[in-house]
């Protein structure tokens, strides 16, 4: 058995799982603070992009990971697409995450202060999606 071949098919989905659970940060305000009018859409929207597109850039990333894994379509062009997309993620969320107001930032009620350090993990988790992207293209060109 080919060594090489098992990394082949464990990279893309590493990526479609770290895709996933970067999704599940990007939205997990939207789920979890439930009081009314603390300012979610605002936090979402701040920047010239907002984080959104995080999120859906993430989801995205699944299916391009999974048909790589599945060999569904052409293993390099799919490393290339999954590459781009990783660093447009990892951009789009520090470009987010340095543009979010302090004032919007620190609104949020007690309850929520884990708010403040969400930003970061949201760029700590586009990191490790590039470096999953990075690792598939660099199998795929071998």
């Amino acid at each position: 058995m080919d060594p090489d071949s098992d990394y082949d098919s464990i990279a893309p989905t590493v990526g479609a799982i770290v895709c996933l659970l970067l999704a599940a940060i990007v939205f997990a305000p939207a789920l979890l603070v439930t009081t009314s009018d603390v300012g979610v859409a605002e936090y979402y929207a701040s920047g010239p992009f907002g984080v959104s597109v995080v999120g859906f850039l993430a989801l995205l990333n699944v299916i391009v990971f999974l048909a790589g894994a599945q060999e569904r379509s052409d293993p390099v062009t799919l490393a290339g697409v999954a590459l781009v997309s990783g660093l447009a993620v990892l951009l789009f969320s520090i470009l987010w995450a340095v543009s979010i107001e302090s004032t919007l930032l620190f609104s949020f009620p007690s309850e929520y202060a884990w708010i403040e350090n969400h930003r970061w993990a949201v760029v700590t988790v586009s990191a490790i999606v590039t470096i999953a992207a990075g690792s598939y293209a660099r199998s795929a060109l071998r």
